[in-house]
């Protein structure tokens, strides 16, 4: 079996969201999905249950920044998001991370594709979510970018954690706002300089870490 990384269909996935295994090779081991999970993508890739596109990883994951995806009425129900051009990357920002993302080179969308990344809709009450609210915590594998809006394909691992909880890591996460009103409750896409998986390890909320080679 190669050490390259596997596109594995949705078709293979199974439909009721349960863990599942691959493994393959003379000392393939079988990895399950439970809490938090370190994955050394080698010769064993573990099949975990997932939205949006074709299952990915980055070969390196960039811990030094993240992406946020904050979408009014999104459902998910699509491989990707489309964000409005005038909501992308030139607000809630630092300048320094704005002046260095905001030019859509290819040296930038190819690292936009390391960074882990979070998705969820606008928070249903000013400074806050509902209950019912989830994140899905995952990689962008494509960017395209169009005169009026910015289409970003995404892979996904959907938390258990409500999003309510996220509203209360503002400063922990580097988000702009108060728990009366913040940038959950404004459709946009920013980057955040921030360690995301290490605050989120952190605050106790458990995510999938994938460890495919040196991050940064």
């Amino acid at each position: 079996m190669s050490d390259e990384i596997q596109v594995i269909s949705a078709a293979k996935l199974p439909a009721n969201g349960q863990s599942q295994y691959i493994q393959g090779g003379n000392d393939a081991v079988m990895i399950p999905n439970y809490g938090t999970i370190n994955m050394q993508v080698t010769q064993q890739m573990a099949a975990m249950p997932y939205f949006g596109g074709n299952f990915y990883i980055p070969p390196k994951v960039d811990r030094e920044y993240y992406n946020i995806f904050v979408l009014g009425g999104e459902e998910f129900d699509r491989t990707y998001v489309k964000i409005p051009r005038n909501r992308s990357l030139n607000e809630c920002m630092t300048k320094e991370t704005m002046d260095k993302f905001a030019p859509m080179t290819e040296e930038n969308r190819a690292q936009i594709k390391t960074m882990p990344s979070l998705f969820m809709a606008e928070n249903s009450q000013y400074g806050k979510a509902d209950e019912s609210q989830k994140v899905i915590y995952g990689f962008v594998p494509d960017i395209k970018i169009y005169d009026n809006y910015v289409k970003a394909y995404y892979c996904g691992y959907k938390l258990d954690v409500p999003q309510w909880r996220l509203n209360e890591l503002l400063e922990e996460l580097q988000l702009v706002g108060d728990d009366k009103l913040n940038e959950m409750n404004r459709t946009h896409w920013a980057i955040k300089r921030c360690d995301l998986i290490q605050e989120l390890l952190e605050a106790g909320v458990q995510i999938p870490v994938f460890s495919t080679g040196d991050s940064h």
